[in-house]
C-alpha cells in the first residue's frame, strides 16, 4: 500500500473517530426528544394541582353551607339564596355560574326510614326550586351512615340538614383533550343547632313546614 493511500486511510479513520466522539449535536437532539414529555409533565402537574385545589374548595364550601343552614331557626327561599351567595365566593376565582346546590332537610317516617322534610335546589341562574318530593324516601345515605350511632339514630324527633353540591370543573390546560367538565360532587350533613327541626317558610315567614 502506498504512503498516499495509507495517509488517506489514516485521515478517514481519524475523521470517523472525531465524528463518533463529537457530541455537540447529541444534547440538542436529546432535548428535542424530551421537550414534549417535559411540557406534558409540567402542565399535567399544574392541572392536577388546580383540580385538587378546586375539589378542596368545594369541600369547604359545602361544609360552610351546611353549618350556616343548621344554625337557622327557619329558612325561606330568599334567605337560602342569600346563604348560597355568601358561600359561592369560596369557590372563586374558578367559574361558579354552573354550580348546583341542593339544600335538603330529612326526617324519619313511622318505619324509621329517612324521608324528605323539605328541599330547595339553588343555581346562580334560576330561582330556588324543590328537587325532591316531600315525603319520598331519601336514598343517598350510605349504609355506614344508616348504621352509625351518630347517623339515623340522631333523627329521632329531629331533622337533619344535608347540602349536596356539584361543581363542574373545567380544566384550563387539558380542555383540548377533555371536552366535558369534570364534576366534583360533595355533600355535608349537620344536625340543627338551635331547634329540633329547621323549618322552610315562604318569604313572608308564613306557611312553614312542620
Amino acid at each position: 500500500m502506498s504512503a498516499k493511500l495509507k495517509l488517506g486511510h489514516y485521515r478517514y479513520a481519524s475523521f470517523l473517530r472525531r465524528v463518533a466522539s463529537d457530541r455537540s449535536g447529541m444534547a440538542a437532539t436529546e432535548f428535542a426528544l424530551l421537550l414534549p414529555i417535559m411540557v406534558v409533565l409540567f402542565f399535567g402537574i399544574l392541572e392536577l394541582s388546580e383540580g385538587m385545589t378546586a375539589n378542596r374548595r368545594v369541600a369547604v364550601a359545602v361544609n360552610t353551607a351546611a353549618d350556616l343552614a343548621a344554625q337557622s331557626l327557619q329558612l325561606s327561599p330568599t334567605e337560602v339564596d342569600g346563604l348560597m351567595e355568601s358561600v359561592i365566593p369560596i369557590l372563586e376565582p374558578a367559574t361558579t355560574s354552573a354550580v348546583d346546590i341542593n339544600l335538603v332537610s330529612i326526617i324519619l317516617d313511622a318505619d324509621g326510614d329517612p324521608i324528605i322534610h323539605w328541599s330547595l335546589h339553588w343555581n346562580n341562574d334560576v330561582q330556588p326550586t324543590a328537587p325532591y318530593v316531600v315525603g319520598e324516601e331519601y336514598t343517598k345515605l350510605t349504609s355506614d351512615f344508616r348504621n352509625s350511632p351518630n347517623g339515623l339514630a340522631r333523627l329521632q324527633n329531629r331533622s337533619m340538614i344535608i347540602v349536596e353540591m356539584t361543581y363542574p370543573y373545567a380544566p384550563q390546560f387539558a380542555k383540548y383533550f377533555v371536552s366535558d367538565p369534570i364534576p366534583f360532587s360533595r355533600d355535608a350533613k349537620r344536625a340543627p343547632r338551635r331547634v329540633t327541626r329547621v323549618q322552610l317558610c315562604d318569604d313572608s315567614g308564613n306557611n312553614c313546614t312542620t
